[in-house]
């Protein structure tokens, strides 16, 4: 579970410190929709049983722990929100205590 929560962690981590860049000198960034934070976070907790299920049927060890998978799927809709493609994400899970056909299971089904 600590391989889990450390991976979850650099994965978040990750997502924070690319999203960091410097805008383009001289282009005026185009002025940001309005987003209801709230209604994106009870759609990703209204996916969460689909998400769970999905993982269940590739790993057996999501029941150990549900939660953890459920904080590491979050963490990679994250990671995609700051603009991190599915291999950035992967190759940062896979190094990070977690099994590269779980990273390949979270990244594929969370995205």
């Amino acid at each position: 579970m600590k391989k889990i929560s450390a991976a979850v962690v650099a994965l978040v981590m990750a997502g924070a410190l690319s999203g960091c860049g410097s805008l383009p000198v001289g282009r005026t960034p185009s002025p940001t929709p309005t987003v209801d934070q709230a209604a994106i976070a009870e759609a990703r907790v209204a996916r969460e049983p689909a998400f769970l299920a999905a993982l269940r049927e590739q790993l057996t060890t999501v029941d150990a722990s549900p939660q953890l998978w459920v904080d590491l799927g979050h963490a990679v809709c994250e990671a995609f929100d700051q603009g991190l493609t599915p291999k950035q994400v992967f190759d940062s899970m896979s190094g990070g205590g977690i099994a590269k056909h779980e990273a390949s299971a979270v990244v594929v089904n969370a995205g």
